[in-house]
């Protein structure tokens, strides 16, 4: 899959102050500098609670079987050692949170039960826009700094909210995703400018 990795702004990451709530798992065992990242950050620890969630929802619903079990726990660890390569990147947090966000996007994709109940999370969603050949699946992360998923054939991107003056407004770069009800503009990281609209038979 293509990622458009691109830094929609940095926070420092800070020794200070411990978490009012922290993340799902014990940060006493953390072992690896992304779980310590999460365990220093309020951002991070309410995408990993949220992941957990859907996590949880999802192993546990009606609708898992022995096999998906099987393939959800494969996936997922492969996802922590996805996530655990962060230490990689230029931007340690913004990758970890990036990585977070594609993740609640495919489990809120690929299982029914992880979208049951309310959390902090949303859709996906299809949107239909016009010049684009492929229905952009939508995702809205509302932890901290509220992001979206876009993901569209091999591509993938993820944008946080910035200020508008109406609806709701998400930037990565050059990239830009402008939600007014059902409608929005997305500006794509290649210059394409695309009307959008939610596509209710998606």
């Amino acid at each position: 899959m293509r990622f458009f990795h691109v830094i929609a702004g940095f926070c420092a990451l800070a020794a200070g102050p411990v978490l009012a709530e922290g993340p799902a798992f014990d940060c006493s065992k953390a072992e690896s500098s992304a779980e310590e990242a999460v365990c220093a950050s309020d951002d991070l620890a309410a995408l990993d609670r949220e992941l957990a969630r859907l996590y949880g929802l999802a192993v546990n619903g009606p609708n898992m079987s022995e096999d998906r079990l099987k393939e959800l726990r494969a996936y997922q660890r492969g996802w922590v050692k996805g996530r655990d390569e962060c230490w990689k990147a230029n931007q340690l947090e913004t990758c970890i949170a990036d990585e977070y966000a594609l993740r609640i996007h495919d489990l809120r994709q690929g299982y029914a039960d992880a979208r049951a109940g309310d959390g902090a999370s949303l859709g996906p969603f299809p949107y239909a826009c016009e010049g684009l050949d492929a229905l952009i699946s939508v995702a809205f992360v509302n932890t901290g700094p509220a992001r979206v998923v876009l993901k569209w054939r091999e591509n993938a991107l993820v944008l946080t909210q910035a200020e508008s003056g109406s609806g709701a407004r998400y930037v990565a770069g050059d990239a830009e995703f402008w939600t007014k009800g059902e409608e929005a503009m997305f500006t794509a990281p290649d210059g394409g400018s695309y009307s959008c609209a939610k596509d209710d038979m998606g």
